[in-house]
């Protein structure tokens, strides 16, 4: 009993020697997140990095400005999750002996994120990536929190207060999520109008054909 309560104590006072304080930061004029004192952070033609090593973990932080020449247009929410979607995808695709589990749709304030983690062995141990990824003013923000499968038990709690520290630094709307006019170069989803003035045009020409060539063929 007593060998039990001083692991339990050891164990305790472990994780109060090695805890870290993080103090929230504004990445901008849109996003808070709580970091370490010691972080680094790099600006880069408009991409932004920010990394900090935590008492258990690593922290990657990335703002990614949209891309007019790859960025796809998001209208509407089923457009920003297949844009979330196809991100998981290519991250999967990056790590071709990584797995991707425990998918989830969440919201932040009014915003939709989309939650996962990326687990991989390398053959010196299992090693864990939970992430975020938040489409928000024109920028895609990825959020990592990455530890070893050794260092789980004190590791995820760690990376649970990570996430809880995102927050907005002031009100949005979920069309802030939404690409601008002229910021991709992809074709916008036609409307249900524009699909039925469309569908209209359509359908006169073929009629107008029909005709003309019937009168043709009487003559």
């Amino acid at each position: 009993m007593k060998v039990n309560f001083l692991i339990v104590l050891f164990s305790l006072l472990t994780s109060l020697l090695f805890s870290q304080e993080f103090k929230p930061y504004n990445i901008d004029d849109s996003i808070q997140v709580s970091l370490p004192a010691d972080f680094k952070k790099v600006d880069t033609l408009g991409q932004t990095q920010i990394t900090a090593r935590t008492s258990f973990g690593f922290i990657q932080i990335s703002k990614q400005p949209d891309n007019n020449h790859s960025t796809p247009d998001i209208e509407k929410v089923k457009h920003l999750n297949r844009y979330y979607n196809d991100f998981i995808k290519r991250i999967s695709a990056s790590s071709k002996q990584g797995t991707i589990s425990n998918k989830k749709d969440t919201l932040l304030g009014n915003l939709r994120v989309k939650d996962f983690t990326l687990a991989l062995d390398s053959g010196s141990g299992k090693q864990y990536r939970n992430f975020r990824i938040l489409h928000e003013n024109s920028a895609t923000y990825t959020f990592q929190y990455l530890f070893q499968d050794m260092h789980s038990q004190y590791a995820q709690p760690e990376s649970e207060s990570f996430f809880k520290s995102i927050k907005l630094t002031k009100p949005a709307t979920l069309t802030s999520q939404f690409t601008k006019e002229g910021n991709t170069t992809g074709k916008a989803p036609a409307s249900n109008t524009k699909l039925y003035i469309i569908s209209a045009v359509v359908v006169v020409i073929i009629l107008a054909l029909i005709a003309f060539f019937k009168k043709r063929k009487r003559e």
